[in-house]
C-alpha cells in the first residue's frame, strides 16, 4: 500500500472532539494487567487524534486510521468507560475524515483500503448498534464488489487492476460475511455467497501453501502462481474472516480450516514469529519498517482474537498472551509525566525498544486487546 499525500486541503473546523481525560495516571504494572495497559496504549494513540483536523490520526495515515478505529471499537466494546470517553470519536471520524483526499464515503483507489475501513465500521456498528455504521459498510461493500473479475478470480488490489493481492481479498470476504451476519436474513444471501465463493477462491487459487501459510497474491502474469513474502496481516486477515463466515453461518469447517493456518503462523519459529514465537515481520528485526508494515501485526492479532472467541485453543490463547506480556516487559518505554502516564511502544514486540509513532501504538493496542479479551 502507497503512503497516501492529502490531495487538497480539508475543509474542516479546528477540533472540537475531546481528547477524553488523558492526563490519569498509572503505575506501571506488568504484562498480564491487560485492561490498564491497552488503556494506557491507546491514550497515547488518542493524543495524536485529530492533530491535523482530519478526523484521522497523525498525518498521510488513511487506511492505518481504519486499523486504529477498529481497535479503538475493540477497546470500547472490553471497556465501557474507554467508550464514554471515546465515543464521539466514531461520529467525529465518520463526518470529517472523507475529507482527506475526499474520499467520498472512505471509497478511494484501492481495495484493500476499502476493505480496512468496511470492517472498521462493522466493529463501530457493534458498539454502537448505529445504523449509519452499518450502512457505510454496505456502501463500502458496493463499490468492492466492482473489483471482482480478476483473470485469476478473486477481486483486484487496485482499480487500475495491476495486482491480486491476498489483503485485498480477505479483506473483501470478512467484510461480506460480517455484513451477512448483520442484516436481516432476508438481506444476507447476496453478501454471504460471495463470501462463500470468495473463501472458496481463496483456498483453492494457490494463495495458501502446503505449510498453511499465506502468499502475498498471485501473479496475474504468470498463470496465476503465488508470488510474495508471507506478511503478517495476511496470515491473519483471513482468520478474521473465517469467524465471521462461521458467525453468518454456523458452519464449523470454516473455523477448522482457519485452525490449520492459525496453528502454523502462530508456532514459534515459523515464517512470522521468532524462537520464542513472538510475532514479526522480517523488517521488525532490524527496525526498519515503514508506515505500512509497521501496522501488519496488529490485523494478525485481530483476527486470531476473533478466531480464539469464536473457537478457543489454548495455543493461541498462549501465544496471544505470550505477545502481549512481551510488548509491555520488552517494547516499552514508559514516562510518568506531570500530564499523566506516556506508553510508548516500539515495532519489535521482542524488544528492545527503539522508536515509537502512531502506527506501532496502533498495533500494539490490537495484541492488547487482544489478550484483554480473550482473558476476562
Amino acid at each position: 500500500m502507497p503512503t497516501f499525500k492529502q490531495l487538497g486541503l480539508a475543509l474542516l473546523g479546528p477540533s472540537i472532539v475531546s481528547a477524553g481525560p488523558l492526563n490519569r495516571n498509572i503505575a506501571k504494572r506488568d504484562g498480564s494487567d491487560y485492561k490498564d495497559n491497552a488503556v494506557c496504549t491507546a491514550d497515547q494513540l488518542m493524543r495524536n487524534y485529530q492533530v491535523h483536523d482530519t478526523g484521522l490520526w497523525g498525518k498521510d495515515l488513511w487506511w492505518q486510521s481504519g486499523n486504529f478505529m477498529s481497535a479503538l471499537a475493540t477497546l470500547t466494546s472490553l471497556n465501557s468507560d474507554y467508550l464514554s470517553e471515546h465515543g464521539d470519536v466514531f461520529v467525529n471520524t465518520y463526518d470529517t475524515a472523507t475529507g482527506y483526499g475526499n474520499y467520498v464515503n472512505f471509497l478511494d483507489a484501492f481495495y484493500d483500503d476499502e476493505g480496512w475501513w468496511g470492517n472498521a465500521w462493522l466493529d463501530v456498528y457493534d458498539v454502537t448498534q448505529n445504523q449509519t455504521y452499518l450502512d457505510a459498510a454496505i456502501t463500502i461493500y458496493n463499490d468492492i464488489i466492482g473489483g471482482l473479475g480478476t483473470p485469476c478470480g478473486g477481486i483486484w488490489w487496485d482499480k487500475n487492476q495491476s495486482y491480486v493481492a491476498a489483503i485485498s481479498n480477505g479483506l473483501y470476504i470478512e467484510l461480506a460475511a460480517g455484513i451477512a451476519a448483520r442484516v436481516g436474513s432476508d438481506q444476507a444471501s447476496d453478501y454471504l455467497s460471495h463470501a462463500v465463493d470468495g473463501w472458496n477462491w481463496f483456498f483453492s487459487v494457490g494463495l495458501v501453501g502446503n505449510d498453511s501459510m499465506v502468499s502475498d497474491g498471485v501473479d496475474k502474469g504468470n498463470n496465476c502462481a503465488p508470488v510474495g513474502a508471507k506478511f503478517t496481516y495476511n496470515q491473519g486477515v483471513i482468520l478474521g474472516a473465517a469467524a465471521e463466515l462461521y458467525k453468518a453461518t454456523n458452519n464449523q469447517t470454516y473455523l477448522e480450516q482457519a485452525a490449520a493456518l492459525a496453528n502454523a503462523s502462530s508456532a514459534a519459529g515459523s515464517s512470522v514469529t521468532d524462537s520464542n514465537g513472538i510475532l514479526h515481520d522480517g523488517c521488525d528485526e532490524s527496525d526498519n519498517c515503514d508506515e505500512t508494515a509497521e501496522m501488519f501485526k496488529g490485523p494478525y492479532m485481530r483476527g486470531l482474537r476473533k478466531l480464539q472467541l469464536a473457537y478457543p485453543h489454548d495455543n493461541w490463547k498462549n501465544f496471544i498472551i505470550t505477545n502481549a506480556q512481551s510488548i509491555w516487559n520488552n517494547d516499552l518505554y514508559f514516562e510518568q509525566t506531570d500530564s499523566g502516564s506516556v506508553c510508548n511502544v516500539g515495532e519489535d514486540w521482542a524488544g528492545p525498544y527503539n522508536s515509537t509513532n502512531e502506527v506501532t501504538q496502533g498495533a500494539a493496542l490490537d495484541a492488547l486487546n487482544a489478550a484483554l479479551a480473550v482473558t476476562q
